[in-house]
């Protein structure tokens, strides 16, 4: 429940359901498409790694 970046509303939980339920592919798909937190260049880079910390919890398989 705890948001990815302390300035936008999204939270992990929310990364997660756009993962398992709406079919995102990485970690672009996740900032750029479904949350629009890519649509701010340092929000973006802020987010990466705790978007891709998320994605590699719930995909153990990736990397």
């Amino acid at each position: 429940r705890e948001r990815v970046l302390p300035s936008h509303p999204v939270t992990g939980a929310e990364v997660l359901w756009a993962l398992r339920h709406e079919g995102a592919l990485d970690e672009a798909d996740v900032l750029d498409r479904r949350t629009r937190i890519g649509l701010v260049p340092a929000d973006r880079e802020a987010a990466l790694d705790a978007v891709r910390e998320l994605l590699d919890g719930a995909l153990p398989q990736r990397g």
